[in-house]
């Protein structure tokens, strides 16, 4: 066998490897429309809900504090529906974009009419420090604007309906309480939350102080971890002992078509297997840090 044909026949199968790869690497990414994960948070105090989402009901009676999710959906325009018995207590649009995380928040308004309403919060999903937490404080309850505390201290103050905080700290337990701006009167009693490291930590105030039903829902989702250390050791394989098996009497032929077919079966696998934030209009969580 001449080493002409060995050239050409390692070519012939590397080049016909690469161009099904690149149409079918192609067509799996036409294919996989991005999903945002969402989650609906029951925030109505007193009041069991159907929650469904476009057409489709979720959870059939959620319960007070509830944390239905993640659901996962497609970028774009979505509509919640929120009834309780035949009553329809509020229906609106929110848009997923891209792979957004989503909390979609079903509670009352702080105005007289103690209207339902729907607020989208977006969760930061960044990475932080080993050892650190994200904490997230939202303010939905039916009451005025509040200063937001952690171990008995203001981070953030005169923070309305519908607005939040995010603070980046270390992994244990505090107290969390919120207070109205203005005379101070208790909106949520304190609540002592532990946050693991590693992870995003939802705090939503809500209820109505004046009915004492004031409650906290706390939602954890994990995020990444940066700056973890170093490894301690780094495993390089094989591949020599590979190579020294084969050697001998004209192996290439034979090396050419395995990479081959093993490119072709790995891309062919590949391809079967791919799958302050201002408010929206329904109204969208307003994010301070």
């Amino acid at each position: 066998m001449s080493d002409r044909w060995v050239r050409r026949l390692i070519f012939t199968v590397c080049a016909a490897s690469v161009a099904l790869g690149t149409a079918v690497g192609f067509a799996s990414f036409a294919s996989a429309a991005p999903t945002g994960q969402v989650y609906i948070v029951q925030a109505i105090a007193g009041t069991t809900v159907q929650i469904a989402v476009d057409g489709a009901v979720v959870q059939a009676a959620a319960a007070p504090k509830a944390v239905i999710g993640p659901l996962p959906l497609a970028a774009g325009q979505h509509v919640i529906k929120v009834t309780a018995g035949s009553s329809t207590l509020r229906s609106a649009r929110f848009t997923v974009s891209g792979r957004d995380s989503l909390d979609v928040v079903v509670h009352r308004a702080s105005d007289k009419a103690m209207s339902p309403a729907v607020t989208v919060f977006k969760n930061d999903l960044s990475a932080v420090g080993p050892g650190k937490t994200r904490l997230v404080v939202s303010h939905v309850a039916v009451a005025e604007p509040a200063d937001i505390r952690v171990d008995g201290k203001p981070y953030f103050r005169n923070v309305a309906n519908g607005e939040s905080l995010s603070l980046v700290v270390p992994a244990r337990t505090y107290s969390l309480d919120v207070v109205a701006t203005a005379g101070g009167r208790a909106i949520l009693a304190p609540v002592q939350a532990t946050l693991a490291p590693g992870t995003l930590t939802r705090v939503f105030a809500f209820g109505n102080p004046d009915e004492k039903t004031s409650d906290a829902i706390v939602q954890v989702v994990p995020v990444t971890v940066v700056g973890a250390g170093r490894p301690t050791s780094v495993h390089t394989g094989d591949g020599g002992q590979a190579a020294d098996e084969i050697a001998g009497s004209h192996p290439l032929p034979w090396v050419a078509l395995a990479v081959g077919l093993g490119l072709l079966g790995a891309v062919g696998g590949a391809g079967v297997a791919g799958g302050s934030v201002r408010s929206l209009a329904v109204t969208g969580g307003r994010q301070r840090r």
